[in-house]
């Protein structure tokens, strides 16, 4: 899940598939055959797609460190328009980037849009290679990933090798349902071991500090948008010490309820890949963070949820989901116009008889105002 994804969704969505449209985009409505490394590459034919990873670092005195690096592709045409200029766009990209710094008790954020034209921004086919504006992801022939990007003058130079397969979501692998009608779905994977080492620059121009530890990726495409009664949602990622990898979400409906096509995903330190349906697993909130910035639709201080217990019956999985900071919102106005809190957290825990801890990330959409409001 992220932010942006089905806010972009949500862009021109109105008009699709229109008889007086060019040619209507394709939509993530049945299963699919995946190939890796080639589809984490773009795929054009469905209007949006994103890349996303956080990671949890280390410096070599053991601060902690996290990140997220977001890049965002929003189809204008699913076929490539014919050109009067080499800046006719596309695509229209975004980048949204945060820094977590737990030792200085910072947060900072960034944001950035480009038309995918020339050298600004793009996003290679058959191969991860995404990029904005000196802002770049992507995959060596030698099977290491590279990311660089900077956060307000902070730079980040990370080398990720994947430690497992990609991890395919959704009770069809790679497909990811959102709500009940055709097309309320994307194709969705994960890499959520990427052993990472590089450096970071705690002040703009400052000197490189050594950094390692572990980043989360996913890859969502489709060309469909949420329910109309679905007002923003909670999305969940760990990697634990025990070796194996969590996520789940839950879409916020208008009435209070949850979207019962919620769903999550958890793979065993084994391999064994266990699809988690919305009843399952519960996500109970245990404390809040008020915002001292955004404001929710009544005009009142954004309140979120600040800490969690999610119970996984089934698999005798607790664990309680604790923020490294509080204070962990991203405001956009010059890209998406979208508020919303994604953070570094602390996961602890049972699972079975074992107790585990891991770091992850957590995403909230939806508490600063309904998500689609003004788009």
């Amino acid at each position: 899940m992220c932010a942006v994804l089905w806010v972009l969704c949500a862009l021109r969505g109105e008009k699709e598939g229109s008889a007086s449209e060019e040619p209507a985009f394709e939509r993530a409505i049945a299963p699919r055959e995946f190939s890796y490394p080639k589809d984490f590459g773009a795929h054009p034919a469905y209007k949006t797609e994103w890349w996303y990873l956080t990671g949890a670092l280390k410096t070599e005195q053991g601060e902690e460190v996290g990140f997220q690096a977001t890049w965002f592709r929003s189809g204008l045409t699913p076929q490539a328009p014919a050109r009067v200029s080499a800046l006719a766009p596309r695509d229209l990209f975004l980048f949204h980037g945060a820094c977590t710094d737990v030792a200085k008790q910072s947060f900072l954020h960034d944001h950035a849009a480009c038309r995918g034209a020339s050298t600004w921004a793009g996003a290679e086919t058959g191969g991860l290679k995404v990029f904005l504006l000196g802002r770049t992801l992507e995959r060596g022939a030698d099977g290491s990933w590279r990311v660089r990007f900077e956060v307000q003058g902070r730079a980040f130079d990370l080398t990720m090798t994947p430690e497992r397969e990609p991890l395919l979501h959704g009770e069809s692998p790679g497909l990811s349902l959102k709500g009940p009608e055709p097309g309320e779905a994307s194709y969705y994977v994960s890499v959520p071991r990427l052993r990472t080492s590089g450096t970071f620059q705690r002040e703009p121009g400052g000197a490189k500090i050594k950094v390692e530890g572990l980043a989360w990726f996913d890859q969502e495409f489709g060309s469909g948008q949420l329910g109309k009664d679905q007002v923003g949602w909670d999305w969940f990622s760990a990697q634990l010490d025990d070796g194996a990898d969590l996520m789940l979400y839950q879409l916020r409906k208008e009435d209070g309820s949850v979207e019962p096509k919620s769903s999550g995903t958890l793979r065993a330190a084994g391999g064994e890949r266990t699809h988690l349906k919305r009843d399952d697993y519960r996500i109970e909130v245990l404390e809040t963070w008020t915002s001292p910035r955004t404001k929710d639709e009544k005009g009142a201080p954004a309140k979120y949820p600040a800490k969690w217990k999610l119970t996984i019956p089934s698999r005798r999985v607790e664990l309680i989901v604790t923020p490294l900071l509080p204070g962990q919102e991203l405001t956009t106005p010059g890209t998406t116009g979208v508020n919303y809190w994604e953070g570094l957290c602390r996961f602890e825990g049972t699972v079975g008889d074992k107790k585990v801890s891991g770091r992850g990330y957590v995403e909230l959409v939806g508490y600063a105002g309904r998500f689609l409001k003004g788009i």
